[in-house]
């Protein structure tokens, strides 16, 4: 390409960025979208309990995080059959449910990040106890 064919190009760019300028300073406006993928995720942390005594055992400090504009669910496994047993989140207790293996602890119908003192009672001591908790976004995931 020649010199002078650069020249024209860099000319006919600078007539379209100045045109586009002048667009603009007229009330036409430039929108850029994204989309963000959905984070969903809660951890706890503090140090192991030692036993599940009867009543209340501290479980530590839960970090729960979800960015999806319908809200989160975070939902407990545990086994089947835990007697008068709860969840406490924040001091609420929430009932664990004794007849399935999953209950409902948080449903948020927004997103948030918040973090909460978690802990559990029980009606019997227990040496060991699976639990695990995950969250569930609600509505579409991106």
């Amino acid at each position: 390409m020649s010199y002078a064919r650069h020249v024209r190009t860099a000319l006919t760019a600078t007539v379209i960025m100045l045109a586009a300028t002048s667009a603009a300073a007229d009330g036409v406006s430039v929108s850029i979208h994204g989309r963000v993928g959905t984070v969903c995720r809660v951890e706890v942390g503090g140090p192991p309990a030692p036993r599940f005594e009867v009543g209340e055992t501290r479980l530590g400090r839960m970090t729960e995080l979800c960015n999806n504009v319908d809200g989160y669910r975070l939902v407990l496994s545990h086994p089947v059959g835990l007697q008068d047993a709860w969840m406490v989140v924040d001091g609420q207790r929430i009932p664990i449910s004794p007849t399935s293996s999953t209950t409902v602890i948080v449903d948020s119908n927004g997103p948030a990040a918040r973090e909460r003192e978690v802990g559990i009672v029980l009606s019997s001591a227990s040496d060991t106890l699976d639990l695990t908790l995950r969250a569930e976004a609600k509505g579409a995931i991106f």
